[in-house]
């Protein structure tokens, strides 16, 4: 944007030195769409670069301990070099003069070391981030720098799955013997959703981590196998109404592998089995609307079979509801590779019009205000909804008789 282009030019005629750099400057290279710019200044202090700034519109801190700023509406953050102590709360200290070397070196990988002076264009890749993306390898400017923030072996996991990378083998051993234990949930599940929106692969990931011996500490009592890499894959390329709906999927993929035996009968289906996987979902996930729908979505997708009743399959599309619908669960169903009870369930909820929303109730509360009155109506429209399905009636009037009758 010519916006963005005359700051850069105010920061380069005030003997400013602007570098692109980060996450942008590796999808340059690899072709792929840019969403976010990152300018790392050089040669003004953090206050020259603020008035600077101003100069074109509001400017806030973002992340004031981190001293980044951005410009009011435009997605862009401007920030000095800086360079990080050690520990989980990092002290900051600035340095507009100190070398692009020193500066990225305190990024995670050598493909996010990279930048591109915006007034010459020249690449500076002090640490080879240029042949390892050539060489589609992920390795750390430092082991040990990389070492102090464990959340970054997530940032390799989804890397090497966005970008159909190896992980280095020195990288890979440090990985192993990181403790993930103060990671927070937040941050964890923030890696995974990377990992499953983005990447078209995303077993590859999960296989790093099987390598590397984290697997299980995720994902407990999940069987790693063929077929899990395989229905992630296949989901991962699917086309879905929003991210919500993508990341349930992939979820469920996961959790199907669990290593338990559930009930394949309805009624017997108990709290117990549905609080198993919400118990192996809380590990990476605080979002309990999406814990719940794949704990149900997960084991309602077990329990098809081709000899289900159309009134079975009626309230199974009550409970998805409103968000999933069996359209979604008959996916879920052929992505385990039973492509045969898959289509069943699709043609019966197409045949009883149930595809993507339950059946709606014939009878609402204003059909009975003739003959009841306060709770005794709400008992009578739940009463009629649940003979409307299992006796399979769709006359108005006759439901209601059998209704008031029964």
């Amino acid at each position: 944007k010519q916006f963005v282009k005359d700051i850069l030019q105010s920061i380069i005629a005030s003997s400013g030195r602007a570098l692109l750099v980060g996450g942008a400057v590796r999808d340059l290279f690899l072709d792929l769409p840019i969403k976010d710019l990152d300018f790392e200044i050089y040669g003004l202090t953090l206050e020259q670069l603020q008035l600077i700034l101003e100069q074109y519109g509001t400017v806030s801190m973002i992340g004031k301990s981190f001293g980044v700023l951005r410009l009011h509406g435009l997605d862009v953050d401007w920030s000095l070099p800086r360079k990080d102590s050690s520990g989980r709360h990092p002290i900051v200290q600035y340095d507009s003069c100190m070398s692009y070397e020193q500066a990225c070196i305190r990024r995670d990988l050598t493909v996010n070391a990279m930048g591109i002076d915006m007034q010459s264009l020249e690449l500076i890749d002090p640490f080879a981030g240029m042949q390892d993306l050539e060489h589609k390898i992920l390795r750390a400017p430092d082991l040990d720098f990389f070492g102090q923030d464990p959340l970054r072996l997530l940032r390799v996991m989804q890397f090497a799955a966005r970008f159909k990378m190896q992980v280095d083998e020195k990288l890979s051993v440090l990985c192993s013997c990181m403790d993930m234990s103060l990671v927070s949930v937040e941050r964890i599940e923030q890696e995974f959703s990377k990992l499953f929106l983005q990447a078209s692969k995303p077993s590859i990931g999960l296989q790093w981590l099987c390598k590397i011996g984290k697997f299980q500490y995720f994902f407990p009592g999940i069987i790693p196998s063929i077929e899990l890499w395989q229905s992630l894959d296949r989901a991962a390329v699917q086309i879905y109404q929003n991210d919500q709906e993508k990341l349930i999927m992939m979820w469920i993929c996961v959790m199907s592998n669990l290593d338990l035996q559930f009930s394949t009968d309805f009624k017997k289906l108990t709290h117990q089995d549905i609080e198993i996987i919400i118990n192996c979902m809380q590990r990476i996930s605080r979002h309990d609307y999406v814990i719940k729908k794949v704990a149900y979505a997960t084991l309602y997708a077990q329990m098809i079979t081709e000899s289900l009743a159309d009134a079975q399959i009626k309230w199974l599309a009550l409970w998805l509801g409103p968000d999933l619908s069996l359209d979604f669960l008959s996916r879920v169903i052929a992505l385990r590779y039973k492509l045969q009870v898959s289509q069943f369930l699709y043609n019966r909820a197409r045949s009883l019009d149930i595809l993507f929303a339950p059946q709606a109730p014939l009878l609402m509360g204003k059909d009975f205000l003739d003959v009841a009155q306060g709770e005794t109506i709400g008992l009578l429209v739940k009463k009629a909804y649940q003979l409307q399905i299992d006796e399979n009636i769709d006359d108005m009037r006759t439901l209601k008789k059998i209704c008031l009758s029964s």
